[in-house]
C-alpha cells in the first residue's frame, strides 16, 4: 500500500487526514525560512544582510513611522556595533524642554517586566548611549533620553 492509497481511507484511531502532509509542509518552510536567514556571507560587503538586524522600522498596526524612528534606525543599520539594536526598539519621540531636548525611546524589551536583573537592561545601555551618540554627531544638541519597556518602566538613561 503506498502513501496515495492511504489518501482516501478514513482516518484511525484518531487520526486527522492530511495532518503528515500539513506537517511535512510546515517542516518544508522552516527550513526554507531558516536557510533564507543564516545567508550572513561573512566578510563579504556585498553580501545580503542576516536577520539579526532591520533594514528599516516596522510599520506598527498601520500607523506611519516617525521620522525620528527612521533616522535614528538608519543610524543604528549603519553602524556595526549597534546594527543589533535595530530590532529592539518601537518608537522614538522627540520634545524640547528649554532648551534641551528629552529623548523617549519605546522598546520592547524586558517583556516579563523583572524589576532587577533583566538579561535586556544591557541593551537599554546600548541603545541609550547610542541615541546620544546619534544626538551629538547628528545635530550637536543637548538633551536626556529614557529608554522605556512596554510597560512605560524606565530600563536606562543617558545625557548628551
Amino acid at each position: 500500500m503506498n502513501i496515495s492509497d492511504q489518501l482516501g481511507r478514513p482516518a484511525s484511531r484518531g487520526q486527522r487526514p492530511g495532518r503528515a502532509r500539513t506537517a511535512a509542509v510546515t517542516v518544508a518552510l522552516l527550513a526554507g525560512t531558516l536557510l533564507g536567514c543564516s545567508g550572513g556571507g561573512g566578510n563579504d560587503p556585498d553580501a545580503r544582510p542576516t536577520a539579526s538586524y532591520q533594514e528599516s522600522p516596522p510599520v506598527r498596526n498601520g500607523i506611519e513611522t516617525s521620522q525620528n524612528t527612521k533616522d535614528f534606525h538608519k543610524y543604528l543599520a549603519s553602524h556595526e556595533d549597534s546594527r543589533d539594536l535595530t530590532t529592539i526598539f518601537i518608537d522614538v519621540r522627540i520634545e524640547r524642554s528649554g532648551p534641551d531636548l528629552s529623548g523617549m525611546i519605546i522598546t520592547g524589551l524586558d517583556k516579563n517586566l523583572e524589576d532587577t536583573g533583566s538579561p535586556d537592561r544591557e541593551k537599554a545601555e546600548r541603545l541609550a548611549k547610542a541615541f546620544a551618540a546619534w544626538r551629538t554627531e547628528q545635530f550637536r544638541d543637548h538633551g536626556s533620553v529614557k529608554v522605556y519597556n512596554p510597560a512605560m518602566e524606565t530600563m536606562a538613561a543617558a545625557t548628551w
